[in-house]
């Protein structure tokens, strides 16, 4: 496949993709090296949708803020534990991806 403003074949690549707070690591996708503009073909698009699909249910869980040691703590599930491939003991990044969203992540 070519890109229409460059006429260079598209690079195939493996990007992030991020959609209503759900990040998707390791995804198909074409880029122009020219100038580096990602798209997705039809059917890249669908593995997108079934993998978010699949994650979304487990992923979205309501929990309450509660106190550990006098400081505010939230529980995890074990199902995100394992989904996210985190261990008791094993340090994670925490920080603010906006004024209302809370990232966790593994520490590299």
């Amino acid at each position: 496949m070519k890109c229409p403003e460059h006429g260079v074949d598209y690079e195939t690549v493996r990007t992030m993709y991020e959609q209503f707070g759900v990040i998707l690591k390791d995804v198909k996708a074409l880029r122009c090296p020219v100038d580096g503009e990602e798209l997705f073909t039809l059917e890249q698009a669908e593995a997108i949708r079934q993998r978010i699909t699949t994650l979304s249910p487990r992923l979205k869980l309501v929990r309450k803020i509660t106190r550990a040691g006098g400081k505010p703590s939230i529980y995890l599930p074990p199902e995100i534990v394992k989904e996210a491939e985190l261990k008791i003991g094993q340090e994670v990044a925490v920080y603010l991806a906006d004024k209302k969203k809370i990232v966790i992540e593994a520490a590299e």
